[in-house]
């Protein structure tokens, strides 16, 4: 069979695509080619109410599994409720509903397949298969090419969902997205806290960081320590997930072709900044939908592509500012400030939807404490250092 689309990777960006697709065009035709024994591996993504169009909103409603109508942020000297909706999404949640929705004639999901080559319009399989699609999206995880020229820092962190014995106290009611009232070790560090429900907390011990290495059982100590020290009481814990992603300090260099799609964190489709990854794999899914199955419009592809990277080089700009102008232990007085500006200026930051004005307001101004002014200069002033 030749399919419309042929998706590799069966993440979140390859989820939303073939969601997307399939409620713009029921009859589309979509192989979808996993590594894994299940899809969205173990993690948990999260996101703003303005991150999404209302089409995808709509498309993404199913899988999401709790919501907020705020989130909070701590900081020395600093803790703030941010009046804007939150939600997440857990990969147990996209397995569910990704199966059901590829339970369809013309659709078919292989598990624990490889694919060993993936070319436009074809993917070779380990076993000799070979898949035909008019449009190949291939979305299997971070690598160089996305990183674009000029290294990375690394965001990375260990995650533990716990059971609670009790509900949690109520400072803890809504999302912590970043206390970073902690000893700054190995970068800006900070712990994110989502109430999943009365009896289940998601802590993750979180580092923006030089290098990747993940010393998980330090940090496996320290999120139960915080646990401890917030008041929760906890019993097992139900789950792990872990990353190390890069943040790449220059715009990305995307492969967006015909017949071929590099999608997610392959191919860019993410905030260079934050890690987030929900926003741009939305647009992305949303373009590819948009035409007859397997079939965009090359102009609609380029003019997202375009928008992506103009943001992606404010962002990545931010980046070099943060690792390379400002020493570890400070970095954490940049976000601080940040989430002092207006609420509209956080939301478009968070959603990759910056205006010139937001950009000035996130620039000017006094520098945050720690910063070095003559590093911070000559980052502006390389090539492409502009906002």
């Amino acid at each position: 069979m030749n399919y419309d689309l042929v998706l590799v990777g069966g993440g979140l960006q390859n989820a939303l695509v073939a969601l997307a697709a399939l409620a713009r065009h029921p009859d589309a035709r979509i192989a979808m080619v996993e590594a894994g024994p299940e899809l969205g591996g173990s993690h948990t993504w999260s996101f703003h109410a303005g991150d999404l169009s209302p089409r995808m909103a709509a498309v993404v409603e199913g899988l999401v599994v709790c919501r907020w109508p705020a989130y909070q942020v701590a900081f020395p000297g600093l803790e703030r409720r941010i009046d804007r909706a939150y939600a997440s999404i857990t990969s147990a949640r996209l397995h569910a509903v990704l199966v059901g929705a590829l339970q369809r004639p013309g659709c078919r999901l292989l598990l624990g397949a490889r694919a060993t080559e993936v070319r436009p319009g074809s993917v070779a399989l380990e076993g000799g298969e070979r898949l035909a699609g008019s449009t190949v999206v291939d979305a299997r995880g971070p690598s160089a090419p996305a990183q674009g020229d000029g290294g990375a820092g690394f965001q990375k962190f260990l995650g533990l969902e716990l059971e609670l014995l009790r509900p949690a106290p109520g400072r803890l009611a809504l999302p912590m997205i970043m206390d970073a009232r902690l000893p700054q070790e190995d970068g800006f560090r900070f712990m994110y806290a989502l109430p999943l429900a009365r009896d289940r907390i998601l802590l993750e011990d979180t580092l923006f960081s030089d290098g990747p290495d993940l010393d998980e059982p330090l940090l496996e100590r320290r999120i139960l320590a915080y646990a401890g020290a917030a008041g929760l009481a906890t019993g097992r814990v139900l789950r792990r997930e872990r990353g190390v992603l890069p943040l790449p300090l220059a715009a990305p260099r995307m492969r967006v072709e015909p017949g071929l799609v590099e999608g997610g964190y392959r191919g860019g489709w993410f905030h260079p900044t934050t890690g987030y990854s929900l926003p741009a794999a939305a647009r992305l899914a949303e373009a590819l939908a948009e035409a007859p199955p397997g079939r965009p419009e090359p102009a609609s592809l380029a003019r997202l592509q375009s928008e992506h990277v103009e943001q992606a080089r404010f962002f990545a700009l931010l980046n070099r500012l943060l690792f390379r102008a400002t020493p570890p232990a400070k970095r954490w007085n940049a976000l601080a400030r940040f989430h002092r500006l207006p609420e509209e200026t956080v939301e478009r930051f968070y959603a990759m939807r910056t205006r010139p004005s937001d950009r000035a307001r996130i620039l000017l101004g006094r520098p945050p404490r720690g910063i070095s002014l003559w590093k911070a200069m000559r980052e502006l002033r390389a090539p492409g250092g502009g906002a």
